[in-house]
């Protein structure tokens, strides 16, 4: 069955007006013609009466399900009677998590394991932050007895024609304005992106590779097994009021970890186990396996699993993988009864690979789950490298000879393949910082969390933000789950003498950047730090914009300084990974434990691409702080420039900035004068010769960006007031080119642009 185009533009704007709750209806058409769609007939989803009413019994709100109201229901099927007209089509909305036949839909559309409405199509349309989305055709097949599954993508379907820094390349060209709104529309699908919002080529193959071979739906990436373990962990506390974790007692690998997330765990024997009425998802109930043979096990405990199908209790295997993962020829069955299957990725040492590639997987048809857990991992930064996922997939093949290229992917080759790039590359970032010690993370994000995971307690929620954050670090304070006690705080840099009475014994941490992202904001750290100091409150800095080159933030006071390190100390654009310097021993070794508990690590590839790129940074730094100023000075003096906001401005604390910093870095922002999106449209469409139209910072080539377009496209004009952000910002990113006046020319033709 076809769905005429305005038939389905109809149900997408209903999906529209009912956002951020699911919208529900009928397709109607002629009873004579099998093929006949008419007319579109909206329903009331009556979800959240019937929560309120008896929340144990409906436990989903209209934000997560949809139920008809059966009085519409039945006036309608009266109604159509009389007209000869029936209904083909049900169809629903899915707000922000993908177009999917969940498996709730397919509860409500089957009854005994048939189709319960003989000859219905159901219609599922996604809902993107309040736009329409992809949308999907569900039909009941009764030879294999479930549902044929029918993507109508959208109109769109062109995508990213360039990527950002070769093949392992971390962001990808955004060459229009109208092609960033297409985006965030859900009108178009990136095919390049910012690596931890679109997953590389590498990464997409190793999941699709997995998910057939085990069978399945869905397929994530992590930085390892672990990693993969908390983030799913982490997910589902969110989601309960109450979580416990029921582990087999050969799970002993976790019972330390555990502390770190404040969740409840109960063991239990593999040769005694629970019954399955035990168990209680409504309770929060969670079970972990690790048993020695999946498969078999499954086999042998079938009614077991069976029955905790039936009570909806997620199951967890976790498989420390061996060599023998990579039998591809080995005919793989998902378990019936299994929610998430966690399998950790091993390439074992050798010659070439003197510590081994590790990555972590989850497995899962459960469809919702998996998009926002998808959605979560762009926040939290567990990714896994595209280096590794290269090698997987490699591995997978067979193709090892191929892979050779990835693991000699350098400038440089090492006589000594021991050599250890992540000390290194720790050590000289703590000579840089004045640190004692130092640990990397598989991105900027993941060092971020770590540290909010560490500190964050059910005693000590609340977390105190002074100035703008990166926007993805201000996105995972804001979005922490549902039954999250996080208590952010934040205040202005212009407010810190309000900071004392927030520093109450629930405080778990402090946190600024050097210089905030993108108005280049200042604080004083010197002042934050003594405050902090003087109560033992963590005092957390993120000191990418500014670089160890022109800021030390220990020296103020800082207990902990984080880097992107795919930003300016790689410059490349071909680097993911982050870093925590720290001040004191004592606390390294905590966080430390943590990371390791958790398999939070750095990929050794990533380290050892970081250490070559590493060794030009000061000087690269110096030319950075050089044509910034350039840039700063030139649009400063333009006609066509209303405001700029740079490190060094008067409209800062200049203060701070000449006592912090002995340099401005490389981001400059402004408004235009003519301040309009069809303005900020003239400047950016046009040719750029030598400036790239991409979304990142720290790169040695210059990049722009529409800044505010990108990170709070959704947000209203008083959420954009609120923060001060303007919101047809252009942001700059200076590179470190040896001649500036190829890019200053690129700034006076676009800004030319805006003044006819």
């Amino acid at each position: 069955m076809r769905i005429p185009e305005n038939i389905l533009a109809e149900c997408h704007a209903h999906g529209v007006d009912a956002y951020p709750e699911e919208s529900c209806g009928f397709i109607v058409g002629s009873l004579d013609d099998v093929e006949s769609l008419e007319t579109v007939y909206p329903m009331r989803n009556i979800m959240n009466e019937l929560h309120k009413e008896d929340p144990k019994q409906y436990p989903r709100t209209g934000r997560d399900g949809y139920m008809i109201d059966p009085r519409e229901h039945m006036k309608l099927e009266n109604f159509l009677k009389k007209i000869g007209k029936q209904i083909k089509v049900i169809y629903h909305s899915h707000p922000d998590v993908g177009a999917y036949f969940s498996e709730k839909d397919k509860e409500d559309a089957l009854w005994n394991g048939n189709a319960r409405y003989p000859g219905i199509i159901f219609l599922v349309c996604a809902t993107n932050k309040g736009k329409p989305g992809d949308a999907i055709l569900a039909s009941f097949n009764s030879t294999v007895c479930d549902f044929d599954i029918t993507e109508i993508p959208t109109k769109t379907t062109t995508t990213s024609s360039e990527l950002l820094g070769g093949n392992f390349g971390i962001s990808g060209i955004l060459p229009s304005l109208e092609f960033i709104q297409e985006w965030k529309n859900g009108k178009r699908e990136l095919e390049y992106g910012y690596f931890r919002f679109v997953p590389p080529k590498q990464i997409k193959n190793l999941q699709h590779q997995l998910a057939v071979l085990h069978q399945t739906r869905h397929a994530l990436a992590y930085s390892s097994g672990k990693s993969a373990l908390l983030e799913l962990l982490s997910y589902l506390h969110d989601s309960f009021s109450l979580t416990t974790l029921n582990l087999d007692s050969r799970s002993t690998f976790i019972t330390d970890a555990l502390k770190s997330l404040e969740i409840y765990s109960q063991p239990f024997s593999l040769n005694n186990l629970p019954k399955g009425d035990s168990f209680s998802a409504k309770n929060g109930d969670v079970i972990l396996l690790t048993p020695e043979d999946p498969q078999n096990f499954v086999q042998e405990e079938k009614k077991w699993f069976e029955e905790l199908n039936k009570l909806r209790v997620p199951v967890i295997f976790y498989e420390e993988t061996t060599f023998g993962f990579w039998q591809t020829d080995i005919q793989r069955v998902w378990p019936n009864g299994l929610t998430y299957w966690i399998l950790d990725l091993i390439i074992p040492k050798s010659i070439d690979l003197p510590s081994g590639i590790a990555g972590g997987i989850i497995l899962s048809k459960k469809d919702r789950q998996m998009a926002e857990l998808s959605e979560l991992r762009k926040r939290r930064g567990a990714v896994l490298s595209a280096r590794n996922a290269e090698l997987f997939c490699e591995k997978l093949t067979g193709n090892m000879q191929s892979a050779k290229s990835t693991i000699e992917n350098s400038e440089e080759h090492e006589t000594k393949v021991s050599y250890n790039h992540e000390k290194a590359v720790t050590k000289k970032l703590c000579e840089w910082e004045n640190a004692t010690s130092g640990l990397l993370f598989p991105s900027g994000m993941a060092a971020i969390m770590a540290l909010m995971t560490l500190f964050r307690k059910k005693r000590k929620p609340r977390l105190i933000v002074i100035g703008l954050l990166y926007s993805e670090t201000y996105s995972l304070l804001m979005n922490s789950g549902e039954h999250s006690t996080f208590d952010p705080i934040f205040i202005g840099l212009e407010e810190l003498e309000l900071l004392p009475e927030l520093l109450t014994k629930n405080t778990a941490m402090v946190i600024t950047e050097t210089i905030t992202n993108p108005l280049c904001g200042v604080p004083d750290l010197e002042r934050i730090g003594k405050l902090a100091n003087s109560q033992g409150i963590p005092f957390l800095v993120d000191n990418t914009l500014a670089s160890p080159a022109n800021c030390q933030p220990i020296n103020w006071g800082a207990d902990y300084v984080i880097h992107s390190t795919t930003k300016y100390l790689s410059g490349t654009n071909d680097h993911a990974g982050g870093a925590v310097l720290v001040k004191c021993p004592e606390k390294a070794n905590i966080l430390m434990k943590f990371q390791k508990n958790w398999g939070l690590v750095i990929s050794d590839l990533e380290a050892k691409i970081l250490w070559q790129r590493m060794q030009d940074f000061e000087e690269r730094m110096i030319r950075f702080n050089k044509n910034n100023l350039a840039i700063v000075n030139f649009l400063e003096a333009h006609s066509a420039v209303k405001n700029v906001y740079y490190a060094f401005s008067p409209n800062n604390s200049s203060s701070h900035a000449k006592k912090l910093l002995t340099g401005s870095g490389g981001v400059v922002s402004f408004v235009l004068k003519n301040n309009t999106e069809d303005n900020l449209q003239n400047f950016y469409d046009g040719k750029f010769s030598s400036i790239i139209k991409a979304p990142t910072l720290g790169s040695n080539q210059t990049l722009v960006c529409p800044y505010t377009m990108l990170t709070h496209y959704h947000d209203s004009d008083e959420d954009l007031q609120e923060i001060e952000l303007p919101r047809y910002l252009i942001r700059i990113a200076s590179g470190s080119e040896k001649e500036i006046q190829p890019i200053i020319s690129d700034l006076n033709s676009a800004l030319a642009r805006t003044t006819h």
